[in-house]
């Protein structure tokens, strides 16, 4: 077992408390698809198999809830496997919202930033029984918004996952190129994690 997914790493992630919906390793099965093909795959559901917790991708269903430690495993298999780095990781948060038909139809149909932030503390709720996104600021002026995500300590690699998922939610909602970064980090003494998007 790699030093990424030890045994006792594995052991604390799935005893983490929350759930997440089944759509986030559609969507992590749909990038390793696309860049590693069916034998990259096979590689990532051996691991899985490997350390006594199978996934697999394609019998999950999106809408259906899954132990949130999941989530983190499938993300560090990932990296482990294929040597990714964390912006590499990043590249994935940034497609994950392109393959959500959720996400795909609320930014269609909340047709400003501001209505789109406003409802998106809603739609975290939507995809994890887990952590709290709150809204610190929307600067239409200064074309930016800074996202807020409370108890939300799962692991450090999804800092950088989420803001590609970050970046992208608000490239879809203003039209435009982002850039997202993690100003405050809860793993670096924050007392959360704080996302800067602008655009």
């Amino acid at each position: 077992m790699s030093q990424l997914l030890n045994e006792t790493e594995v052991k604390r992630l799935i005893q983490l408390k929350g759930e997440v919906r089944g759509v986030v390793f559609k969507t992590d099965f749909e990038y390793i698809l696309n860049r590693e093909g069916e034998d990259g795959l096979e590689k990532l559901e051996n691991k899985f198999q490997e350390i006594g917790h199978p996934i697999k991708y394609r019998e999950m269903k999106a809408l259906a809830f899954y132990p949130i430690g999941l989530r983190v495993i499938s993300l560090l298999a990932i990296k482990d496997i294929f040597g990714f780095s964390d912006e590499e990781i990043k590249k994935i948060g940034e497609a994950a919202p392109k393959l959500s038909l959720v996400i795909k139809l609320f930014t269609k149909y909340f047709l400003s930033i501001t209505l789109t932030a406003r409802q998106a503390p809603s739609m975290w709720g939507k995809h994890y029984r887990a952590g709290k996104l709150v809204v610190v600021e929307i600067n239409e002026k200064e074309k930016r918004i800074i996202l807020s995500l409370e108890d939300f300590n799962l692991h450090p690699l999804l800092c950088k996952y989420l803001e590609g998922y970050f970046s992208t939610v608000v490239k879809m909602a203003v039209g435009k190129p982002t850039n997202s970064q993690e100003i405050k980090c809860s793993f670096s003494g924050g007392e959360s994690h704080e996302y800067l998007v602008s655009w």
